[in-house]
């Protein structure tokens, strides 16, 4: 009955939402000679639009008279503009661009008219994107043009050879540039620089943000800066609150139905485990996060491996020469406490940027009830209670470098590592029912890992010509090393039962990686990538397992094993994006060949794997109505996800007395094909369906095995399939209250020999942000998922609702936050297995129920500049690194 009752309130709120914004940019205007820019400023007010105009264009001696009831903004737009030849642009769901149509004939002028094509850049040769561009000729203004995202623009007109034109550019943030040129020597238009300017200018008119959700030809963008989640979240919150993005309560994301995804930061893949990068992401602000691309289907620059698709976060930059900082520290209490503190900086003197970031987590607030019921088909069961007591520090260092060479070249270095500590004790209370007999016992489990990571990116850029020609060459290397031990101890009423052993598993990973990139751009209107990789892994697994025997460890031989992993990887790739009209195409192939070696050190085992794989990639987008932002797009990929090291090692791990890991050097690598159809119809709103179907599925496997013990190991999936709908409905009912709802529908269903589990599932979830100007910004978050399935177990609903309230002072420099989370203590996690005639049901409840304080501090000194990206090479091995 709850779960009904929650699927409807947020049902509803997600289409009452969707109605109340379907009215939201209806107006109407009364004006008799008034100046059109009185005009667009009020369209801007009341519709929650940003609006680009040049003077030129839009003088303010421009009259027009008007009267109109409730009619839209594309409406009134085509009432008063085309009688003074002007016309408009959708260049996003927001934001629109005024431009002119009024061309001067000149005496004697034929009808042939000339096309010359340009681009804007900044002094950092970045593109400069809704740039306005007038033409003048003998001091007349004759028309001109609007620069698209990347910068280019287009002039047509009857030029005529010999004669001097003048041009003028001008973009808000930019100091206004005039020069003159004769045509045919147009080369000055190939690469315009204008200069930064530290105050608006006048000349352009901004008021609102960009809106919240935009759509590129292979991934949407949620924009973050200037939007209701850009104050008061960590970058975590951020996603969890970010349409189309879910994120459980050990910080997994995904983005449809139940696949996982991988995780960037301004172009460097996040090389953690789970918990570390959910730590990593609190200590984010969201402040500093200016956008996150949400990449489902990847295109063919990208690595074939991983079928999840892509987060990007990337921070905000434009910062010139100077110093910025932010120091900041949390404090979150359940039943335990939990501490974080972080501090990050940023410097840049002339060619020279630098940039520092340190953080430190202590969390002992992870006590956890448990409970696991097995029913076996012998009528015996096992009924076990868990408690868990965490203990754990983590601490993350990064160190980045970057040197312009030349105004064309940058040379970059990134230095990053980390390193924890996390001790666990397991305490669990044990009913062994056979028949006619009833055993009680007790186990108690201290585990101790202690992961360290180092790594170092070495990359080179260098910008071939103005059109966004550039080649990137990336060097990589990573380490990776754990070492960890269980020691586990079990006492029963039958004394024979009674166990005590350890386990001692280090492992160490090494992984280099080359890659070269070649961009080329012809004419704003085709642009080619091409580029190759080279990877080498080395993996070294130790398991070294003892029993204690008369006071002393003895090895089981048996158990204990090392295993050297070797894996080579070369990859070459090639996409074409050309626009043709209102259509986006964007074409990708992509050859991967993997050589891979496994050597058991101990049982003289080995196998080696040779195979050559081709991945296609589609990506088509079509403009429906430019004015209302709709368009239509639809993607295919193949893709590839490779074993984790570990996975290939032939071991078998202990973990008590009822349940043994082991891996499985047969796995296959699994290869899934993936189709999405999607509409993109106003302000952000989209609906879209997919279909992926993967082959050698590769999933962790439940299976009852003799004496009572279940085991877990990987195993290749005949297949599976995932297809689903999904809906997401960013709102704005007004200035000070905004709305994020998504929603996703999905059906998992996987075989493996004749075993078959399949479920319909649903995702909602919905975000209310109220900002009340000079008092303090509220946000409550409701999260609801049914239940849904994994390999051949199936996981129980989710449902769970936070509150938080951010204060702003010192003129915003410090925020301060409270939050509380899971208020009615509802978060639970339950796992249901039936196979074979064995029966086992888990259940979890973690401390979800939190309040908690966190306060960050920013400060900045000197002129703003711009960060330099460090990129990296190997980033889906490091994923595979599986510490």
């Amino acid at each position: 009955m709850m779960k009904r009752y929650m699927l409807s309130i947020l049902v509803l709120m997600v289409f009452t939402n969707l109605a109340a914004r379907g009215q939201s940019r209806k107006l109407s205007l009364s004006a008799h000679r008034q100046p059109l820019t009185r005009i667009l400023g009020q369209i801007e007010e009341a519709c929650d639009y940003s609006i680009v105009y040049s003077n030129e264009v839009v003088p303010d001696t421009m009259l027009v008279s008007i009267i109109a009831q409730k009619i839209s903004v594309a409406e009134l737009l085509m009432k008063i503009l085309p009688e003074k030849q002007l016309f408009y642009k959708m260049m996003s769901d927001r934001l629109l661009v005024i431009g002119s149509n009024r061309v001067i004939k000149l005496p004697g002028e034929t009808e042939k008219r000339i096309s010359l094509s340009g681009r804007v850049l900044d002094r950092q040769k970045n593109a400069v994107p809704f740039a306005s561009v007038g033409l003048m000729e003998g001091g007349a203004y004759t028309g001109g043009g609007i620069s698209d995202e990347n910068g280019y623009f287009q002039l047509t007109y009857p030029f005529r050879n010999g004669l001097k034109y003048t041009l003028k550019v001008s973009s808000v943030g930019y100091q206004g540039l005039v020069f003159d040129f004769a045509y045919p020597d147009t080369a000055v238009l190939a690469a315009i620089a204008l200069s930064e300017e530290q105050n608006t200018l006048n000349t352009v008119s901004i008021t609102t943000s960009r809106p919240l959700i935009e759509r590129k030809t292979d991934r949407y963008i949620v924009n973050v800066e200037g939007s209701a989640l850009a104050y008061g979240n960590t970058g975590l919150e951020v996603l969890q609150k970010s349409p189309g993005i879910w994120v459980n309560s050990e910080g997994a994301i995904k983005i449809k139905g139940n696949q996982s995804v991988m995780v960037m930061i301004n172009d460097v893949v996040q090389r953690m485990s789970e918990d570390q990068l959910a730590e990593y992401l609190r200590s984010l602000r969201s402040e500093d996060i200016k956008k996150i691309e949400v990449i489902s289907n990847p295109p063919s620059e990208f690595e074939a491996a991983g079928s999840g698709g892509i987060i990007h976060i990337v921070l905000k930059k434009s910062r010139n020469d100077g110093f910025s900082g932010q120091i900041g520290t949390a404090y979150k209490y359940g039943n335990r406490p939990f501490y974080a503190a972080g501090v990050s900086a940023d410097y840049k003197l002339k060619n020279l940027y630098a940039q520092v970031n340190v953080s430190a987590v202590k969390d002992k607030s992870n006590y956890i009830g448990g409970t696991a019921d097995i029913a076996y088909p012998d009528q015996s069961s096992y009924a076990g209670r868990t408690n868990r007591y965490n203990n754990n520090s983590r601490n993350q260092y990064r160190f980045g470098l970057a040197y312009d060479l030349s105004k064309n070249q940058l040379l970059g270095l990134q230095v990053m590592g980390g390193g924890s500590e996390m001790l666990q004790t397991f305490k669990t209370d044990i009913l062994l029912s056979r028949p006619a007999e009833l055993i009680n016992g007790n186990a108690l489990s201290d585990w101790v890992r202690k992961p360290e990571n180092t790594g170092a990116t070495l990359n080179y850029l260098l910008r071939l010509d103005s059109a966004g020609a550039m080649l990137k060459v990336i060097g990589d290397y990573v380490c990776s090393s754990k070492t960890e031990l269980n020691d586990f101890t079990s006492r029963y009423t039958d004394a024979s039962k009674n166990s005590r052993y350890r386990n001692n598993t280090p492992n160490l990973t090494n992984i280099y990686s080359l890659q070269a990139d070649y961009t080329k751009g012809f004419n704003g209107k085709l642009e080619l990538k091409t580029g190759l990789k080279y990877v080498a892994a080395k993996r070294d697994n130790t398991i070294l397992n003892e029993d204690f025997v008369v006071d002393e460890w003895i090895k089981d031989d048996d158990s204990s094993n090392q295993f050297i992993y070797n894996e080579h990887l070369l990859m070459a790739y090639l996409t074409l994006e050309k626009n043709i009209h209102q259509i986006s195409i964007k074409l990708g192939l992509r050859a991967e060949e993997t050589y891979m070696k496994g050597n058991s050190v101990t049982s003289g085992q080995r196998f080696s794997r040779k195979y050559l794989g081709w991945f296609p990639t589609v990506f088509l987008v079509q403009k429906l109505n430019e004015k209302t932002g709709s368009a239509l797009y639809l993607n295919y990929s193949r893709r590839l996800k490779r074993p984790q090291f570990n996975y290939l090692n032939p071991y078998r791990l202990q973990l008590n007395d009822y349940e043994v890991m082991t891996g499985n050097p047969d796995l296959l690598p699994e290869y899934t094909h993936k189709v999405e159809l999607g509409y993109n119809f106003w302000n952000g709103f989209s609906a879209d369906i997919y279909y992926s179907r993967t082959e050698n599925s590769i999933a962790q496997f439940v299976n009852p095995i003799a004496n009572h013990v279940i085991e877990y190991q990987p195993r290749n999936f005949n297949s599976s399939s995932d297809y689903g709908i999904t809906l997401d409905a960013p709102i704005k009912f007004f200035k000070w209250w905004t709305s994020s709802n998504s929603i996703v529908l999905f059906h998992l269903a996987t075989e493996i020999n004749n075993f078959k589990v399949d479920q319909y599932s649903f995702y909602a979830k919905s975000m209310q942000m109220l900002t009340l100007k000079n008092l303090f910004d509220f946000d409550m978050f409701v999260n609801y998922a049914s239940p849904y399935v994994t390999s051949n177990s199936k996981m129980g609903y989710i449902f769970y609702v936070d509150l938080g309230i951010t204060r702003k002072v010192l003129k915003n420099r410090l925020r301060m936050r409270v939050s509380a989370t899971d208020i009615f203590n509802t978060f639970k996690e339950q796992e249901y297995t039936n196979y074979m005639g064995t029966s086992i049901i888990s259940y979890q409840k973690r401390p979800t129920r939190t309040i908690g304080l966190s306060l960050s501090y920013s400060l900045t000194s000197g002129k703003q500049f711009k960060n330099k990206k460090i990129e990296q090479s190997n980033e889906e091995e490091k994923n595979r690194i599986g510490n």
